[in-house]
């Protein structure tokens, strides 16, 4: 049995010890004395039997019996001092103090074993002591100079840890040490709306400070007890980095755009300008002029398309979601393009709350995309589409045999493409779709053969 399991009362039956039962080491010195006094008894009764001199027979009987004495007092003395000194052994362990070792002496094989085993569970104890303080200062160090405040509360709701981060955030007055802060009801109130193992970036206010924090609460147990332990994190200034460099791209590709279609319209306008000032044959150069201004109206009207596109990923509606039939819908796709071009591998069906005309759109896009990579290899291939779905996860898998993604780190950046007529918008506007719908949109190239492989995962 081990030492930190308790019996079990259903299994083992109740036994009532008895308050004046011998000790164990007295129990021993009993079983000595009653092998050593019949053969004692016997050489006595054996020396009266021979008629020995009386004299004899008394003092072989002293002898013997101060013999006998001595030697079961020795028996009794030394059995309770090794056991006494194994008990202050194990007390001083229980008591936290590893330090004290049971000598081992040379014959004593069981004992020794006993001993041995003591020793060496007192140096591992000690040893998970000494890792359970180190790995306690580094979560201590952890804690203290992290950027993240975390507090702990109580199971009666009181708060019991704050590290330097949380106290700053709290804006708390006195000593690292102090179990009892003040004036935080009210600005932790704000936080109770999430429940245990939940995370959110909410918009907060400590001490008339207002900012956006991911906050993130957990439970935990300590002495039996449920307590509750929250995760605040400053994401203002990360936002505001990441808001920074996504305007300073979009603003990048826009500039770049525009510059495309106003460059030629500049030059084209100077040129038609000079002629126009010159006013000097102008029928002859009626081809020029005809020409120069059809070329302002294309790219007038590209410019146009361009500012619509992004119009379009800019005001996506809301998903519609009904129950529709995936199997139905990806039909429908396929019906699009030749049958021996696009297959429905998966026949089982599955129905999910979707938006069906968006999710159709994407479908759409993705086969589009996989089919112009197949037509651009020179060869005949296959888009091949399948589904399943396991538990509350759905995934749809769309496989291509065509060139593959040559810049897989752009395909989602807005308005990059590598088409000659591409628009670069409709990645982005299927990903937009399905992370609409809660769910998730990936791309990559296939480890298998060329193409590329296109995964939708969804919530069922």
């Amino acid at each position: 049995m081990m030492l930190n399991e308790k019996p079990n009362q259903d299994k083992f039956p109740k036994v009532e010890l008895n308050e004046r039962r011998t000790s164990f080491e007295g129990q021993l010195t009993k079983l000595s004395l009653l092998a050593a006094l019949p053969p004692y008894l016997l050489l006595i009764w054996v020396m009266f039997y021979a008629n020995i001199s009386i004299y004899l027979v008394l003092l072989v009987t002293l002898v013997g019996g101060l013999i006998i004495v001595f030697c079961h007092s020795k028996i009794h003395e030394k059995s309770a001092y090794q056991f006494r000194s194994l008990s202050n052994l194990l007390d001083a362990m229980v008591q936290g103090d590893y330090s004290l070792r049971a000598r081992t002496s040379e014959g004593d094989k069981a004992l020794n074993e006993l001993v041995g085993a003591i020793n060496s569970l007192a140096l591992r104890l000690n040893k998970q002591r000494i890792e359970s303080i180190e790995n306690q200062l580094l979560l201590q160090t952890v804690i203290k100079h992290i950027d993240v405040a975390i507090i702990a509360f109580n199971e009666s709701n009181e708060l019991v840890l704050c590290n330097p981060a949380a106290r700053k955030l709290l804006q708390l007055t006195g000593n690292d040490n102090d179990n009892v802060f003040t004036d935080t009801d009210n600005q932790l109130a704000q936080v109770d709306v999430i429940n245990n193992g939940q995370s959110q970036v909410m918009t907060l206010t400590f001490s008339e400070q207002q900012g956006k924090y991911n906050v993130h609460k957990e439970a935990y147990r300590k002495d039996g007890k449920q307590q509750e332990l929250l995760f605040i994190t400053d994401v203002s200034t990360m936002l505001r980095s990441e808001e920074r460099k996504a305007w300073q791209s979009l603003v990048r590709v826009i500039s770049h755009e525009i510059n495309n279609s106003l460059s030629p319209i500049a030059s084209i306008s100077q040129s038609l300008q000079r002629l126009l000032i010159k006013q000097s044959n102008i029928e002859e150069h009626t081809d020029f002029l005809i020409e120069g201004l059809t070329v302002i109206a294309q790219r007038t009207k590209s410019l146009g398309g361009f500012v619509n596109s992004y119009k379009q990923i800019a005001s996506l509606p809301e998903p519609v979601k009904q129950l529709t039939s995936i199997a139905s819908l990806v039909n429908k796709v396929t019906k699009l393009y030749p049958e021996d071009t696009v297959e429905m591998v998966t026949l089982d069906d599955v129905s999910l709350s979707v938006d069906a005309v968006q999710l159709e759109q994407v479908l759409i896009n993705l086969v589009k995309n996989a089919v112009e990579a197949i037509n651009n290899t020179g060869v005949s291939g296959k888009v091949s589409i399948s589904w399943q779905g396991v538990g509350k996860n759905f995934k749809l898998v769309i496989v291509d045999d065509g060139t593959g993604v040559s810049n897989p780190d752009n395909l989602f950046v807005p308005f990059y493409t590598t088409k000659a007529k591409g628009s670069g918008i409709g990645l982005v506007l299927c990903r937009q779709i399905i992370e609409a719908h809660g769910g998730k949109l990936s791309l990559a190239n296939r480890s298998d053969a060329k193409g590329c492989i296109a995964v939708i995962e969804l919530l069922i």
